[in-house]
């Protein structure tokens, strides 16, 4: 799938997450400098300066419930994986004391909290490939930039991003059909303490 059908679904999902949301009683707007300046961001792309990464990894929504509103950050992802890049931007927004939850749609819209999110071993994912076809992992990482093959790739697949990644372990995910009681819980015990 090319990056610009990868982005039609996950707009897809984002809308339908977002209006399941909204149906569930959460107030939600979608967030982020891409959905208002689209050519800004877009010249982002290989930019790698803290400011340029926290403008291009802004979740992609915001969320509010409650007579007092309590706020919380959504990201809306369909891949079953999560970027290096995005996953160190996330901990980043968390580090500063932000609420941060993750729903993936192909993992039959599941969710957690970053903070509960675990992500698979990079060499456990890469064992299910032979030894031909798997990618170095670097620094926990699975790295398809860093494999000899990957300029073979680029050429036959010139979408394919080469981007760091782990999968995400679904066992630490939640069932959809929680979401509003959990996510409530847990901002009613952060507004409390």
């Amino acid at each position: 799938m090319s990056f610009s059908e990868r982005i039609v679904q996950s707009s897809g999902f984002e809308k339908k997450l977002f209006d399941a949301m909204e149906k569930m009683g959460f107030a939600v707007a979608r967030n982020g400098t891409e959905h208002t300046y689209p050519e800004f961001v877009s010249a982002l792309y290989k930019s790698t300066d803290q400011t340029s990464l926290a403008i291009r990894f802004q979740p992609d929504g915001v969320a509010q419930i409650g007579q007092v509103p309590r706020s919380f950050y959504v990201e809306a992802k369909m891949a079953t994986t999560i970027e290096k890049t995005a996953w160190e931007q996330y901990w980043k927004l968390r580090g500063n004391g932000n609420v941060l939850v993750v729903v993936f749609g192909k993992l039959g819209w599941r969710w957690n909290l970053l903070e509960n999110i675990r992500l698979v071993p990079a060499t456990e994912t890469t064992k299910r490939f032979s030894p031909g076809k798997r990618f170095p992992v670097v620094d926990g990482w699975i790295t398809p930039r860093g494999s000899q093959r990957w300029t073979d790739i680029q050429r036959n697949r010139p979408q394919a991003s080469g981007t760091p990644y782990r999968e995400v372990d679904s066992e630490s995910l939640q069932e959809w059909e929680f979401f509003k009681s959990q996510i409530t819980k847990r901002l009613d015990e952060i507004q409390n303490k």
